[in-house]
């Protein structure tokens, strides 16, 4: 009896835990809409495709999923280069990239 308790115990605790999570990241979103509407942040959409224009990205696949930070207002995209994942970021308000892994 104790063995059927615990899946569905375990299932209620990961979804209250996720819950909060997926709320944050509606919220990241909208503030990301707002701000490109505003004209404060260059559209993820034209950022991708001026990133992926440039050497050595140009040579590279995106791999999709880009992430938004609002604190740093900072862009995280992944390429794949060979066998190795490359992490860019982008500033969200002027497009330049500002940093890069590896």
């Amino acid at each position: 009896m104790f063995r059927s308790l615990i899946l569905p115990l375990a299932f209620s605790v990961l979804l209250a835990a996720g819950a909060p999570v997926a709320a944050r990241g509606d919220r990241d979103q909208d503030h990301l809409r707002d701000a490109a509407a505003q004209g404060k942040v260059v559209p993820l959409g034209k950022l991708i495709a001026d990133v992926r224009s440039r050497p050595p990205y140009s040579d590279m696949t995106f791999l999709g999923g880009a992430q938004f930070d609002p604190q740093r207002m900072l862009y995280t995209l992944k390429f794949m280069d060979g066998s190795q994942v490359v992490v860019v970021y982008v500033d969200a308000r002027s497009g330049k990239i500002v940093g890069r892994k590896p």
